[in-house]
């Protein structure tokens, strides 16, 4: 047997120019193909001196923040000593002094820019896949914090409660609305809509909702009525729902196929469906109540054998087709929670809101940029995250070079991924 023993060596130095972040190239280069780094300089407010670094220099670097593996705004000041990505880019990366001043200058007016920003290069992507179709999954989720201006949430913890809306077809981010941690998951989800839909293309010819119960309100299931959006909602279990539910017959109860769920301790438990069609106050449209049971694994003396949950809808499709779809959204948390924890937003960088607006912002353009690289790579790239594709791909250390005028990136020879490290480049 091969036994791991001590390793004895001596430590040396070398003047080799050498990155820990090789994948700035690639990212580079894509954000320019997209027009992102064009578009932070027309869109951005400008600066009053013209020198130091550009706008789009300076979110760049903050984007290298999670795309190279780092997981502060301070880590900046380790890849300002990173002599391969000097190289790289031309220039030294602005230290962590610099990027909470150019944070602070644009707190206010950035917002908007930003926004311009990530409308046109989401334009260019979906022209780019052909994507005329869009469903738009929402949800609020909390981000801690102890700043100065957070908010006790409805959790009893501190923090802001930002509300996004993902675009399922490119699995991009299409709108985003820092909130303070008091605020309602529900609060202004109409507006919010509203301003999502803004945010689209001119080339979408179809949209649909989806969302939690958070959303089920008269306004937002009106208005996309009258517009004709689709849309899925869970309901409330409020008064109305209940005693519609208690009115299905027993017959009118069926056995649902969906996929099971491999981790499902419980593989016996048992789903049934059916539906109704229930009217809201203050609504003069008739929409689809679909009501789910699932037997309890004991029986309560208050509440009986069944848990209930309930969707409601406009669209037409089957019972079985319509549940899978709306189970869909679960993705939407998913997504929450990969910018949460692969772009290390769960601490923002400052007491101040808008600062903390404005880096959430620019967190969800390097998210849209690394959906955007994943639709460049080979088929078995394409579902890794940031910290898979960080150790295969992105953060293969790599010597930079001058040769004959030319700039270099030497890659280790032989490694696996070497290939689609070439296909990402090109």
């Amino acid at each position: 047997m091969i036994r791991q023993r001590a390793i004895s060596l001596k430590l040396d130095e070398t003047d080799a120019a050498v990155t820990n972040f090789p994948g700035a190239a690639i990212v580079a280069n894509l954000a320019d193909r997209l027009g992102l780094l064009q578009d932070l300089d027309d869109f951005l407010p400008p600066k009053e001196r013209a020198r130091g670094l550009d706008n789009s220099a300076a979110v760049f670097d903050l984007m290298s923040i999670p795309l190279s593996g780092a997981e502060c705004i301070e880590d900046l000041d380790q890849l300002r000593k990173d002599q391969g990505l000097e190289r790289l880019l031309g220039r030294k990366v602005m230290p962590t002094s610099t990027a909470h001043d150019f944070l602070r200058r644009i707190r206010y007016d950035g917002l908007d820019g930003f926004a311009r920003v990530r409308r046109r290069m989401l334009r260019r992507v979906a022209k780019s896949a052909g994507v005329t179709t869009a469903t738009i999954d929402v949800d609020a989720s909390l981000y801690t914090s102890t700043g100065r201006n957070a908010r006790m949430s409805y959790k009893g913890e501190r923090g802001y409660m930002p509300m996004l809306a993902f675009w399922e077809e490119l699995g991009m981010i299409v709108h985003d609305d820092f909130r303070n941690g008091n605020a309602s998951p529900g609060s202004d989800a109409l507006p919010f809509f509203q301003e999502t839909l803004a945010q689209l293309p001119g080339e979408v010819e179809a949209v649909r909702l989806r969302s939690d119960s958070a959303w089920y309100q008269v306004g937002v299931m009106d208005f996309c009525q009258d517009k004709g959006y689709g849309f899925c909602i869970g309901a409330d279990q409020d008064e109305a729902v209940k005693q519609a539910t208690m009115a299905i017959e027993e017959k009118n109860w069926q056995r649902i196929h969906l996929i099971a769920d491999p981790a499902d301790p419980e593989p016996y438990v048992r789903e049934w469906a059916s539906e109704t069609v229930h009217t809201l106050n203050d609504s003069q449209h008739a929409y689809r109540l679909i009501v789910l049971r699932k037997e309890r694994l004991q029986d309560d003396l208050f509440y009986g054998p069944y848990a209930y949950h309930a969707i409601i809808t406009n669209m037409d499709l089957s019972l079985e087709e319509q549940i899978a779809w709306y189970r869909q959204r679960g993705q939407c948390e998913n997504q929450i929670k990969e910018l949460k924890w692969d772009f290390e937003t769960r601490v923002l960088p400052s007491g101040d809101f808008f600062v903390n607006a404005v880096y959430l912002r620019i967190m969800t353009l390097a998210y849209n940029l690394f959906v955007a690289l994943k639709t460049t790579l080979p088929e078995p790239y394409r579902k890794c995250r940031l910290k898979s594709l960080l150790f295969r791909l992105l953060g293969i250390p790599a010597v930079v070079t001058y040769h004959a005028r030319r700039l270099y990136l030497k890659l280790p020879r032989g490694h696996p991924h070497l290939p689609a490290f070439r296909a990402a480049f090109a």
